[in-house]
């Protein structure tokens, strides 16, 4: 497929970011608010639920789930408009975007059928052969392949880094939660980049696949009873869909909640974080989480991304 000719529709922030790091040209539709020279493109879904606070969006997500099975709006009118040659989505976590289901479902009625590229990673190497996946369908493998090298030489570099300064030190304890209230542990690749940042994933133990490649399970819920129990050295907080302020003004609304002050209290440090861009967007941007979890876990400033937004309270 020649790339001059492309018209890619991604329906999967992470997929959208990769498509715009592989350096080529093609026409896209996009779901993503990243990077900030895309927020002229067309979308093609709207989510049916708000943020409004961490309690509520939790019991939002769980009636909506049973009541629709699905937490967005999908305009077919405007997919068939546009007229994709690729579309990119996932299967994953029908929370966090449209499922493929829908996506063949709709594109099993186009004229001519567009390829729907599935992109569903739960580790680190998935997501590098994403990219190699998006840069092959849209006939830049080439420049994919320059892109993957350069992020497995930022996570070299990393793993040196850990290796060289934690030396003879045992494990960090590393607790990553992607929501509060109620409380749910990071899973997917979170454990991996605990893992390779010199730590130990707490409540969310690595497995090994069939590949020999190490991962988590999907996220859980835990308690705070749990959290205390496992001795956190660290906890990082990065709420899914939540930049930075947002998560910050959560924190503080439930300030005096008795549960969160023993959370508070189980550990030395605690650390919130933008977990919109970055912890639960499984694109290039995880290896900027994997810099962010080695660099403040183990205090090698140089390490932490400039442009990461994060607050030790």
């Amino acid at each position: 497929m020649s790339s001059s000719r492309v018209r890619v529709m991604s329906l999967l922030p992470s997929a959208t970011e990769i498509i715009c790091a592989i350096p080529g040209k093609y026409q896209q539709t996009s779901e993503d608010d990243y990077p900030s020279d895309i927020a002229h493109l067309p979308t093609v879904i709207d989510p049916i639920i708000q943020f409004t606070s961490l309690a509520d969006v939790d019991k939002q997500v769980v009636d909506k789930m049973k009541e629709l099975g699905t937490l967005y709006v999908v305009d077919k009118s405007r997919i068939e408009a546009l007229a994709p040659d690729v579309i990119l989505t996932q299967d994953l976590c029908r929370v966090c975007s449209v499922d493929l289901m829908t996506v063949e479902r709709i594109a099993q009625d186009m004229v001519p059928r567009p390829t729907v590229l599935n992109l569903s990673p739960t580790c680190i190497e998935d997501m590098l052969d994403n990219v190699a996946e998006v840069g092959h369908t849209v006939g830049l493998n080439a420049q994919a392949a320059a892109y993957r090298s350069s992020l497995e030489d930022r996570i070299a570099r990393v793993r040196l880094a850990v290796e060289q300064h934690a030396a003879g030190q045992p494990r960090l304890r590393v607790l990553c939660l992607d929501w509060v209230n109620p409380y749910i542990v990071g899973g997917h690749w979170m454990p991996q980049i605990i893992d390779w940042a010199g730590g130990i994933s707490l409540l969310s133990p690595l497995v090994t696949d069939e590949q020999g490649r190490r991962r988590g399970e999907g996220a859980k819920r835990v308690s705070a009873e749990d959290i205390v129990a496992a001795n956190p050295d660290i906890i990082i907080i990065a709420a899914c869909g939540l930049n930075l302020d947002t998560l910050r003004k959560e924190i503080d609304a439930i300030s005096d909640n008795s549960e969160w002050l023993a959370v508070r209290a189980a550990a030395p440090r605690v650390v919130i974080c933008d977990g919109h861009h970055y912890f639960n967007r499984p694109g290039p941007r995880l290896i900027d989480t994997l810099e962010f979890v080695a660099g403040i876990s183990h205090t090698i400033l140089a390490l932490i991304p400039p442009d990461l937004p994060y607050q030790e309270l």
